[in-house]
């Protein structure tokens, strides 16, 4: 291979865990050696099992006669005075690291299905201690507690509704982002109680992540040796994250009238690739649509298909090749679902660390496929059939209930994506080979990337053949080459993964919407706040340019801490008066979605007329905004997107709506 294509390849190795484009052919890189992992603590057990200790007052009784405390939590201290419970309002309670899994996913349950746990958790603790998220690479030194026993979930609920006889409150479960390999529910930004304290429970959860959450792989044993007896093959189908993500729902919908929920007034929703999950659980499992009436999707990437079944077990298949070279040598493993148990979780993660799938660009690959597209992920949920049946992307599987739900983008979210590519090239060479390669590992077919690559828009330019007109600011490179190629890659991950695919996501939702329940509603929403704040800093000398405060781009994640009313828990942050009206507003929206998702105040729905596409409006949020009384013409995001292009060569699947369907569908 000469220096170019490797240089190329090199550029979407180093970009790992965001959401870009990456081949399909096993590539193994230098790893150093296993980091130490630190557990957290665990919580307390109680000493006794009818009083709650001084630190953790607040029990939640096993049943109701209340004679044993299943947990104890803590108050949540107030410690922004602008935001003092009213006379009126109960003090919050917080409940960490409760586990969801009847056993944690650690061998033998590794690569297995998780089950619910049963009420109540044994033993009984105080439940003051955010637990281990899931295993994940470590980024930093003081990188939170890291290990394979993380299902927990964690609830933030109204302190006067536990034990209530008449559990009344909507609940709303979040999914993080992260890729499918990072994150966690404990992170600070997603602190629930400011949500809590407009009248709803929140609870965050951890789901498996990486090789461990999203393995596939169909490999058949070596021979015996020996005279051993024949070992049965590895035969896994992997959405393990999936399933722990449901069983964290099911553990909800039993048992959130405990903490005073309505288990039938149950709203999921994620970011990122919480959104893909939270669109693969709304529109494509079967088993999900029981344990939640309304949906909510904050920047979805869903753009990006996923992988048939396949797919997704050859690369199992290349990925556990690659740990048995790195670790085994080959001796004992191959084929070995043993062996694969009785490898330290730190191996098995040093050993993501340096795998990437990829595949050179002329085409030649060691997975079948067939598709239109590549996938994008290096670990993700795949389409097996049972627990993802279907595509996204095409709104509503056969036979899935229609439910309220709402979707959204950020203005600038490729930017983040675009200047990870360019700040990851030595020098900074972010030229059209790059570019081209990039496309390549989007979009599999020839002709449809010629189609791209040529089109013109309405003002006779030519977004996606690079160098693309205008420059963009100096954060992208010093040369015009680089300027225009990443602006170019920056263009084409907004449109085609976020912006038009959202778009094209709701048209086919609200088309079965129309015909199964016309009454329901989906809102859609426009996040266009440039950034107070440097989401993305992990150190004085690690932050991301292009997403800066001043650079005037609205980042992939910006909208976060205003949902959640957590910005106060970035370093450094003092809020404006104005920025604080906005996360209120937010707040207010979210909040209120979840306690009637089919009549929000202030929201115009997406789907007044889903034949219409000139009508539909965006609801906007923004400082200049007051509350949410600014609409953009669907239209407007249209154009700027180009998404007529997007929509005309194919790549985006459609609703398969059937005759027989119709008649015998069930809502």
């Amino acid at each position: 291979m000469d220096a170019a294509p490797s240089r190329a390849l090199k550029l979407l190795v180093s970009a790992g865990i965001l959401a870009l484009p990456l081949l399909t052919s096993a590539c193994i890189t230098p790893i150093e050696p296993p980091p130490l992992y630190k557990k957290a603590p665990p919580n307390p057990v109680l000493p006794s099992s009818a009083q709650c200790p001084a630190s953790a007052p607040n029990a939640v009784w096993t049943d109701e006669s209340k004679t044993a405390i299943a947990l104890c939590g803590a108050t949540v201290p107030n410690s922004d005075t602008s935001k003092k419970e009213t006379s009126k309002s109960a003090p919050l309670v917080s409940f960490l690291g409760i586990p969801y899994t009847a056993a944690p996913p650690t061998p033998p349950n590794r690569w297995r299905p998780s089950e619910p746990a049963s009420w109540p958790p044994s033993p009984a603790v105080a439940a003051v201690n955010i637990q281990s998220q899931c295993m994940q690479k470590l980024e930093s030194w003081d990188q939170p507690p890291t290990d394979e026993d993380c299902l927990y979930l964690n609830i933030w609920a109204p302190s006067d509704k536990l034990n209530s006889p008449s559990p009344d409150l909507p609940v709303m479960v979040f999914i993080h982002g992260g890729a499918f390999v990072a994150g966690s529910g404990g992170m600070p930004v997603y602190d629930g109680a400011a949500l809590a304290r407009k009248g709803v429970i929140v609870v965050t959860l951890n789901y498996r992540l990486g090789a461990f959450g999203f393995m596939a792989a169909k490999v058949e044993p070596g021979p015996a040796k020996n005279n051993q007896t024949p070992r049965p093959p590895i035969d896994i189908n992997g959405n393990f994250g999936l399933i722990d993500q449901r069983n964290a729902m099911t553990w909800v919908q039993r048992n959130i009238a405990r903490f005073g929920g309505d288990p039938q007034k149950i709203t999921l929703f994620g970011e990122s690739a919480g959104a893909m999950s939270t669109g693969i659980h709304l529109f494509s499992s079967p088993a999900s649509s029981s344990l939640f009436r309304a949906a909510i999707m904050e920047s979805n990437p869903v753009g990006s298909l996923y992988r048939t079944l396949e797919q997704a077990q050859a690369q199992g298949g290349n990925f556990i090749t690659s740990l048995c070279q790195r670790f085994d040598n080959n001796a004992s493993c191959d084929g070995n679902m043993e062996w694969l148990q009785s490898v330290s979780p730190e191996k098995i993660q040093a050993a993501q660390n340096g795998f990437r799938n990829i595949q050179v660009p002329d085409g030649r690959n060691q997975v079948p496929d067939t598709s239109v597209l590549n996938d994008s992920l290096t670990w993700a949920p795949n389409v097996d059939g049972t627990q993802v049946v279907a595509q996204p992307l095409a709104g509503y599987a056969q036979g899935m209930p229609v439910k309220p739900f709402m979707f959204g983008t950020n203005a600038n979210e490729g930017a983040l994506f675009a200047a990870k590519i360019a700040s990851s090239i030595p020098g900074g060479h972010f030229d059209k080979l790059e570019y081209e390669l990039v496309l390549a590992n989007v979009i599999r077919s020839k002709e449809i990337r010629q189609q791209i690559i040529t089109y013109k828009n309405t003002a006779g330019q030519t977004p996606y053949f690079p160098p693309a007109p205008p420059p963009p600011p100096s954060y992208y490179g010093k040369n015009t080459v680089t300027n225009s190629t990443a602006q170019t890659t920056y263009s084409l991950i907004n449109d085609f993964a976020f912006h038009c695919a959202n778009l094209s996501m709701a048209d086919q939702a609200a088309l079965t919407t129309a015909i199964f329940s016309p009454n329901t509603p989906i809102y859609g929403y426009w996040f266009s706040q440039p950034p107070v704040f440097d989401i993305y800093r992990t150190s004085p000398t690690d932050y991301v340019e292009a997403c800066l405060p001043g650079s005037g781009n609205v980042c992939h994640g910006n909208e976060l801490p205003y949902v959640f009313g957590t910005l106060d828990a970035l370093p450094g942050m003092t809020p404006a008066p104005d920025d604080r009206k906005l996360e209120t507003a937010m707040t207010t929206v979210w909040t209120d979605f979840a306690k009637n998702p089919t009549a929000v105040q202030g929201l115009e729905p997406y789907n007044q007329d889903p034949k219409k596409k000139t009508g539909k409006v965006l609801n906007v949020f923004n400082v200049s905004v007051e509350a949410v009384k600014r609409r953009m013409p669907v239209s407007d995001l249209n154009t700027a997107a180009n998404c007529s292009l997007w929509n005309k060569v194919g790549v985006y699947p459609q609703a398969a709506i059937g005759i027989e369907e119709t008649k015998t569908r069930k809502h």
